[in-house]
């Protein structure tokens, strides 16, 4: 019963706690929301112009094929030199230069453009580059003459989990999982800390309660504080407000959390042991979250990493938790299907536990 207590105790001082209780609720709300639908990964509205020295039929026909919503056609230029001083003034994402022999060349089976753009930005230009060289090639196979010689090949493509390709449905869960990793090195170790400033720890050890059971109280308590957020997050802001299909079992997705806080706990708790304020606590954590992030994959795909990068990535717990998440979230996947990461996750985080534990026992 006492113990139960101590737990209500802490749940008390967070919710007291106005400063922090408004900044946990806007993480699992506004943050998650914001971050889903304030990024797009695919091209929209991207502003082009044209310098057509053929002015024929071809030449506007191919311009108006980069339609909206992924292309916004500014108008024509009457010459290159006056395109240079538009990309380097940005006024547009790319140029798209015809040569006053395009229609005759695209007669004989020839096809000869010129695409410039504005490197600024290189994630826009790339994606630029490939919507409309997918374009001219199949502008090109519907007019050039010898395409009897070419075999017909069909492809369609089909995409599970997310039939729409919504980058929505992807960032919110990554930021989702990236505010659950903030919280659960930052609420613990600030709870240890505070109490570590307040001077309560010298009065408990002169008093029947042990220090491990208040850590163990403090623990859980801010395991349910994080719980709560998640299943808001879950069913609330991503299923409700962003339209996120949540296709498993959302009791599975808890557990599965619940285990990720347990192995991830062990650094909050090495925080605290090294920490002599809330501002160290703060600096330490970032310190710790961008590697943690970095190395899961959530930020840059496993392919595009160094490979020593690579090999990192497994000694993550974010890891498993990521890939068992999405396959609970999205896929409606049942338990056996994420045993392995499960246990992973574990055994690459309970060492962490133990390690953190040690030392901030030896610190209290």
């Amino acid at each position: 019963m006492r113990f139960l207590f101590l737990i209500k105790k802490e749940l008390l001082h967070f919710l007291r706690n106005k400063g922090l209780l408004v900044f946990v609720i806007y993480l699992f709300t506004g943050d998650i929301y914001i971050a889903a639908n304030g990024i797009d990964l695919s091209l929209k509205d991207a502003k082009f112009y044209a310098v057509d020295y053929d002015m024929s039929f071809q030449s506007r026909e191919l311009v108006s094929k980069m339609v909206k919503p992924w292309f916004d056609f500014k108008g024509y230029l009457v010459n290159e030199r006056l395109a240079d001083d538009y990309l380097i003034r940005d006024k547009g994402v790319g140029v798209l230069v015809v040569p006053n022999d395009f229609s005759k060349k695209l007669k004989k089976g020839e096809f000869d453009v010129a695409l410039y753009l504005n490197g600024a930005d290189a994630s826009t230009g790339y994606l630029f580059t490939s919507y409309a060289s997918n374009i001219m090639i199949d502008y090109y196979l519907e007019n050039v003459p010898s395409r009897e010689r070419f075999a017909k090949v069909i492809t369609e493509s089909r995409i599970l989990y997310n039939e729409n390709a919504l980058t929505k449905n992807f960032l919110g869960l990554s930021e989702l999982f990236s505010v659950i990793t903030l919280l659960v090195l930052i609420l613990p170790a600030a709870s240890i800390i505070r109490e570590k400033d307040e001077g309560n720890i010298e009065m408990i050890l002169i008093s029947p309660l042990s220090i491990k059971r208040l850590v163990v109280a403090k623990l859980i308590a801010m395991s349910i504080v994080i719980l709560l957020g998640t299943y808001v997050a879950v069913n609330v802001v991503l299923n409700m407000g962003l339209n996120v299909p949540v296709r498993g079992s959302i009791g599975l997705f808890l557990l599965l959390t619940l285990g990720y806080i347990f192995t991830t706990m062990g650094l909050s708790l090495f925080i605290a042991s090294i920490s002599e304020n809330m501002l160290q606590v703060s600096q330490l954590a970032i310190l710790f979250l961008l590697p943690i992030l970095f190395l899961s994959g959530s930020w840059t795909p496993y392919e595009s990493m160094p490979v020593i990068f690579q090999k990192m990535t497994y000694l993550s717990p974010l890891k498993y938790y990521l890939d068992a998440g999405y396959a609970v979230i999205l896929k409606g996947l049942g338990f056996k299907f994420i045993a392995f990461d499960i246990f992973m996750m574990f055994f690459m985080g309970l060492p962490l536990f133990i390690v953190g534990t040690y030392f901030l026992m030896k610190k209290l």
